[in-house]
């Protein structure tokens, strides 16, 4: 089997209709559908529908609840901290978004915290619902062990992403999301399901020889991006969503394809806005000039193109969007599998 083009809506209705299945409310398998589908939209497959069988499995093992039903543990004026009921990350992590940016539209700035939920998918999705309503967004979370401390061979820390969405005037919005990791666990993941070797200088194996198996490297240590910066980042990122929000920390944090034990993470999101502190206005279009006078600058030899955080996977969503999302043999494979073990039609 050949890669093949699906269309965005077609690929949407087909988690949804899987998640329907197994008891996740429609209104909430959407969010949850959305934000994989976004994922492979943007060009970031290692968190598309890549991984559907993952989230269906643990719900199927009793690990994951299907309804997701958020309880207020905490709340002051411009913070809130909820509980997630081991329900799915990217229907906490949206609401918890969403209280966020009410919050900083009435004070200025708005910090929503979450606890005892799954993996939530791409940040970018949760910062862009802020950028959408004019606000910069801020998303941290942590994630389970796979990346030793600077210096050290053994899994202490997760990928721990940090994703900071800041809205401009003409110009695509500037929409950084990177994993502490020189590369998110889930591209290893990929590569191991196609059979393909991975680059050098992405991981190491248990003996902290540098990799390019990715069964060695699932088995070893991911590297931190910037050597000790990475490391840096990594441990403060696990501090802000995992001890700081009550959650899991370090290699308390269990994988989500670990279909023993239940996978809750933690979660920090912030919404900023803009006139708390500035003219909106003013703050485009300085952002705006910017993005063109970096895009403008010198380029080394051999670079055609200069770009800002984010504005790849712009392009990469807009084309997509039009052309079809391309989903790999052994993705769709596994997409078949699990619509045949649950009923579903598949007509992609």
């Amino acid at each position: 089997m050949d890669t093949i083009l699906i269309q965005a809506e077609e690929l949407l209705e087909t988690a949804v209709a899987i998640l329907g299945k197994i008891g996740v409310p429609v209104d909430q398998a959407r969010t949850i559908a959305s934000v994989l589908v976004q994922a492979d939209l943007r060009g970031i497959g290692s968190h598309g529908v890549l991984r559907l069988p993952a989230y269906v499995h643990k719900v199927q093992c009793g690990l994951l609840e299907t309804d997701t039903r958020l309880t207020v543990i905490e709340e002051r004026k411009a913070t809130v901290l909820l509980d997630a009921g081991g329900g799915f990350g990217p229907v906490a992590a949206a609401e918890a978004m969403l209280r966020a940016i009410g919050k900083a539209k009435e004070l200025g700035m708005g910090s929503a915290a979450v606890r005892n939920a799954s993996h939530f998918g791409i940040a970018a999705y949760y910062a862009r619902l802020a950028v959408e309503e004019g606000l910069i967004g801020v998303v941290i979370s942590n994630a389970a062990a796979s990346m030793a401390p600077f210096g050290g061979v053994q899994p202490m820390l997760g990928t721990n992403p940090i994703c900071v969405g800041i809205p401009t005037g003409k110009e695509p919005a500037i929409l950084l999301d990177m994993a502490s990791s020189v590369v998110a666990r889930g591209k290893i993941r990929l590569a191991q399901r196609e059979g393909k070797s991975i680059p050098e200088g992405w991981a190491l194996d248990a003996s902290g020889v540098p990799t390019q198996d990715p069964d060695e490297a699932i088995a070893g240590t991911l590297l931190p991006i910037g050597g000790p910066k990475g490391y840096g980042i990594a441990l403060v990122n696990d501090i802000l969503s995992g001890i700081l929000t009550g959650s899991p920390s370090s290699v308390e944090v269990r994988s989500v394809h670990d279909l023993k034990n239940p996978s809750p993470v933690g979660f920090f999101l912030q919404a900023i806005d803009l006139s708390a502190f500035c003219d909106p206005e003013l703050f485009y279009e300085r952002v705006d000039a910017l993005t063109e006078n970096l895009r403008a600058s010198e380029r080394a030899d051999g670079v055609s193109r200069i770009y800002t955080p984010g504005e790849p996977e712009w392009e990469r969503e807009r084309e997509r969007r039009e052309n079809g999302i391309p989903i790999g043999p052994k993705v769709m494979e596994s997409l078949r599998d699990l619509a045949d073990e649950l009923g579903v039609q598949m007509d992609l």
